[in-house]
């Protein structure tokens, strides 16, 4: 299923975190990352979002230039993150995983180079061009 409310790119991280002090969300947390160190950027793929009434887990895919909605669960007023099962939140990190790993077998990504707290870094090549050319296709 399609997430239309963001935009048809990656977000950058400084995006992902302006969502999160918006104080629409209990809690916007970053899954997946492509750092430019060149570029002293990140650019997110993959983000969980927690409201007071549920969890959306969503991905970009750049191949049709759409997030998707990977998961989606009805909580009942969670106060922060804490309140989230973390059986959950590891259910839902690694079914992003998975779609990445898939990404890395077929050479798409490179691995893992990092990991910020909840969020998988990793270095930007291949997929990571594409994923820049269509971050900054806006802005020319």
């Amino acid at each position: 299923m399609a997430f239309d409310s963001l935009p048809a790119r990656p977000l950058s991280h400084d995006e992902v975190m302006a969502l999160s002090a918006s104080g629409r969300f209990v809690d916007v947390r970053p899954v997946n990352a492509f750092h430019y160190p060149e570029r002293e950027t990140q650019l997110i793929t993959a983000i969980v979002f927690v409201t007071k009434s549920g969890l959306r887990a969503v991905d970009y895919d750049p191949t049709v230039r759409e997030w998707h909605v990977v998961r989606e669960e009805s909580l009942d007023g969670p106060e922060d993150i804490t309140d989230v099962p973390d059986e959950l939140l590891s259910d839902v990190q690694a079914e992003i995983e998975q779609r990445v790993s898939e990404m890395e077998d077929a050479g798409v990504v490179g691995g893992t180079a990092a990991r910020d707290e909840s969020t998988e870094v990793r270095d930007a090549s291949g997929l990571g061009s594409v994923l820049y050319d269509q971050y900054t296709a806006d802005d020319a």
